[in-house]
């Protein structure tokens, strides 16, 4: 995390003179009315291109160092919104802040008190900042996490969790598959890899993202010319290779975030119980796959 410390008593003019611009278009914007043209300018005109597509701001709002702050897409912040972004603020896509929340990306030396000690703030994609609250310098607030009214952010915020109080503490963990967005495959994120069993057949598979963006995903997967469809002594369906060997490969999850090793966890239908895992590795963005593993010997 970057640190840096500012002498407020050498302030430079032309920092001096930014900072006046911006309580001028703080001004206006806070003085025009809302859901128009006009306010829309006023927002990317504080902004710029640091403003994302979709995203609002009710007036009025507070911002000292507004090209500090870069808003991502979706997002919406309601009113008395006050951005201290001396150190860096970060809103990435879908998040939701309520009304009267702070965020404070710098913070004030207790005893020279000119000093000011900036750290970078960041809240990840969809949380949800409650109203009244506030985030302290140094802070990421984790994806989907919730803050509750009234809270006080002093370390950062897991994933998926709901923190509450001051200072704010981790009171419960959301279930990643209960968000609407992980509950449909997104067919264009999908893409293709292989597979090799003993013997040197090969199989496929496709990784079918749940949502827009990571977290949970579907792997199907394509037996080798030959193999057949049969129906498992547990239910569930399988496939009978050309050479015997049974596999049951229709469907696996994984729950780490793209980009990692991903460890898909495979049911082995010939010891009842026990489970293998087979990894993988795929990057952000285009996905595509990094590298080609084996089952495991055992298991073929």
């Amino acid at each position: 995390m970057k640190e840096i410390v500012v002498d407020l008593r050498k302030i430079s003019d032309e920092d001096r003179n930014e900072a006046i611009e911006l309580e001028k278009k703080l001004f206006k914007l806070n003085h025009t009315m809302p859901r128009t043209e006009e306010y829309m300018t006023a927002i990317k005109d504080i902004f710029g291109e640091r403003f994302g597509e979709g995203s609002y701001i009710v007036a009025p709002l507070s911002a000292v160092c507004a090209h500090n702050i870069v808003i991502g897409k979706n997002v919406y912040i309601n009113s008395n919104f006050l951005a201290m972004a001396r150190g860096g603020i970060t809103i990435e896509d879908d998040v939701q802040i309520a009304g009267n929340v702070s965020v404070l990306s710098n913070n004030h030396d207790p005893y020279e008190r000119m000093l000011l000690t900036c750290k970078p703030v960041r809240i990840k994609q969809r949380a949800w900042i409650g109203a009244g609250a506030t985030i302290l310098p140094g802070v990421t607030v984790g994806k989907y996490a919730i803050v509750g009214a009234g809270s006080v952010v002093t370390q950062d915020v897991p994933d998926y969790s709901v923190v509450v109080g001051n200072p704010a503490r981790v009171v419960k963990e959301l279930d990643v598959e209960k968000f609407p967005d992980m509950a449909s495959p997104s067919i264009k994120n999908s893409y293709m890899g292989s597979y090799n069993f003993q013997g040197g057949e090969t199989g496929y598979f496709s990784m079918i993202p749940y949502g827009e963006r990571d977290s949970l995903a579907e792997i199907r997967f394509l037996a080798p010319e030959g193999a057949e469809k049969i129906t498992l002594g547990n239910g569930e369906e399988g496939w009978k290779l050309a050479d015997g060997t049974v596999l049951n490969l229709t469907k696996g999850l994984f729950t780490r975030r793209l980009g990692d090793v991903i460890e898909p966890v495979i049911k082995n239908p010939n010891k009842p119980g026990e489970m293998i895992a087979i990894a993988y590795e795929v990057t952000d963005g285009d996905m595509s796959l990094e590298e080609e593993w084996s089952f495991l010997d055992d298991f073929c």
